[in-house]
């Protein structure tokens, strides 16, 4: 059976009209016509065009649901090349519902089919869409590493074996950095060395310095294995012990993200070349779980919702602060609660949930009408903004 045909042959194959959904976790059903073109009489064929461009336009329509329009415009020919070609795969089930003319020569087919919504979510975080939807965010990494008591200082502008293992493996999966030449020549040493040892306060200020949106810190250190077996001694060589524990922190608001740690062991008859393939291998593994972990929070930042700190300033009362927070959860798409974390005078610190972006909020925050106040937009980051409230006399 024939899936897709060329476009000189099949000129009938130019839409589907969706008309119903469901949405499940995994699974989303659908009902969607698609055409296809009788040539030589072979209705078989032009049926088998049509329910094919019926299945793609059942994954296009899923696509659109996972996808914001300008981010599917910019990389439609990606999803054409590794989504839209393959739409078969995607669909677990479908069935006819009907099948009628349109016209001399086109058969048009309505079908209902089953979409693995997990599977499309997979493959297109795969592609990088996901970290589009989330602005592209752009990491730097901080690892304190000693390796068989030698110290290699976050601070220096040679990168050490965890974190130039950790780069590596993070670049091929899509991430995007900074940098790091130009940054660490701008830190304060104590600074990078306050952030490792688990200052958030310090990692905050030297992502915002840096321009990366998340940064990565922590400790790595190789030393000689305990309990090492006799086949490895006789035959002269040092087993070596790595660990590694890191933390993602996002940031304009210092929340941590994700946290790994692991130990990896290797045997060499040099204790620093042996100790380096130890921290390489557990780098290879903190990079495995943080970027699962991080995906799995950007997914829920995008398809369910996040949160977002908005720091309001001169805010003339706390009846004011009350009615705007009121103002915020009927005015602003989106919204689902406002939590008031800190009122001190005349500036207070919300966390909103929101099913959008920070940038998307500043937006409608500057551009509706919120009389009898009136909103500036003073900062505006990936997670968080800085606004100042004015009562109208």
């Amino acid at each position: 059976m024939r899936f897709f045909v060329s476009i000189g042959l099949v000129v009938g194959i130019l839409w589907g009209i969706p008309l119903f959904s469901q949405t499940s976790e995994l699974e989303k059903t659908v009902i969607v016509k698609g055409v296809g073109a009788i040539i030589g009489g072979d209705e078989a064929k032009a049926e088998d065009d049509a329910i094919a461009n019926a299945l793609r336009m059942a994954v296009e329509q899923v696509v659109g649901t996972l996808i914001q329009s300008d981010v599917l415009v910019q990389n439609y020919q990606v999803v054409e090349s590794n989504i839209y070609s393959q739409s078969r795969g995607y669909v677990k089930s479908y069935r006819l519902i009907d099948k009628r003319m349109r016209g001399d020569n086109i058969l048009e087919v309505t079908i209902e089919a089953v979409v693995k919504k997990s599977d499309l979510e997979n493959d297109l975080q795969a592609l990088g869409l996901l970290m589009a939807r989330k602005g592209m965010p752009r990491l730097m990494i901080l690892v304190d590493e000693k390796n068989m008591d030698q110290h290699f200082y976050s601070y220096s502008i040679d990168m050490n074996t965890t974190e130039t293992e950790l780069m590596n493996l993070l670049m091929e999966k899509g991430f995007t950095f900074v940098d790091r030449g130009v940054v660490m020549q701008k830190l304060r040493r104590d600074a990078v060395l306050a952030a490792v040892e688990g200052n958030t306060d310090m990692a905050k200020q030297i992502a915002r310095e840096s321009g990366a949106e998340l940064l990565i810190v922590g400790k790595a250190f190789s030393k000689p294995a305990s309990n090492v077996p006799s086949v490895v001694r006789q035959a002269g060589l040092m087993s070596l012990q790595a660990t590694i524990n890191l933390r993602a922190v996002r940031a304009d608001d210092g929340r941590i993200i994700a946290t790994t740690s692991q130990q990896a062991a290797a045997a060499h008859i040099d204790p620093l070349t042996g100790g380096t393939q130890a921290l390489q291998k557990a780098a290879r593994l903190a990079a495995q779980d943080l970027v699962r972990k991080i995906v799995q929070v950007w997914q829920k930042d995008v398809y369910a919702g996040t949160t977002i700190q908005i720091r309001i300033l001169d805010v003339p009362s706390y009846e004011d602060l009350i009615k705007f927070k009121n103002m915020i959860t009927s005015y602003i798409r989106g919204v689902k609660s406002v939590y008031q974390r800190e009122f001190t005078g005349t500036v207070a610190l919300l966390d909103v949930e929101v099913t959008g972006k920070a940038s998307q909020v500043a937006e409608e925050l500057s551009l509706k009408d919120f009389s009898p106040y009136h909103v500036d937009i003073l900062n505006v980051s990936q997670n968080s903004l800085v606004i100042k409230l004015k009562k109208e006399p």
